[in-house]
């Protein structure tokens, strides 16, 4: 890297919202393209000559990080997906608690939820009580030596209208 003169005019970039890790990258591509420059901090020090190829590096790294932040949101849409999914499978159980198809869908979905955060908005509260509530309409269904087919209709329907509320 080379030093930025005593002299030299410089730009400055407060980037204190930026991770340690992500200003790391910064230097590692403004070394990468021989860019004079040091930091205060947070704030980048550049020599203004150079402001044009700094602004497309930090450009880039931003464009990345909201890549980044379109992949986690599309995986809450995959979430909500699940949830939808479970919803579908909570009305059919609370209609037809024998049907096997449903047995078979809620059990895979648990599968998919059980160590997943709270998808979106949703808040940790609701999600532990919609895993619950799924968990305890497999365990009324599947868990005894016969099914509770009541107690299957009501947690399903209690599940399919938490699911309502929050989709």
């Amino acid at each position: 890297m080379s030093e930025l003169k005593p002299d030299t005019p410089v730009t400055e970039w407060e980037l204190d919202e930026w991770s340690r890790e992500t200003r790391a990258e910064v230097s590692a591509m403004l070394n990468e393209a021989d860019i004079a420059h040091r930091w205060d901090e947070t704030v980048l020090i550049a020599d203004t000559s150079r402001e044009f190829d700094v602004e497309e590096i930090l450009d880039e790294i931003e464009n990345l990080e909201n890549e980044l932040d379109e992949q986690e949101d599309d995986q809450d849409q995959a979430d909500e997906r699940v949830l939808a999914q479970l919803a579908g499978v909570a009305q059919k159980i609370a209609r037809n608690p024998a049907d096997p198809n449903a047995i078979v869908a809620l059990e895979q979905l648990l599968e998919s939820i059980d160590s997943a955060s709270a998808p979106g908005d949703m808040g940790d509260s609701v999600w532990r009580q919609i895993k619950d509530l799924a968990s305890q309409v497999e365990d009324a269904l599947v868990g005894g030596d016969r099914p509770d087919e009541v107690l299957a209709i009501d947690l399903a329907s209690r599940l399919g209208s938490i699911l309502k509320q929050n989709l």
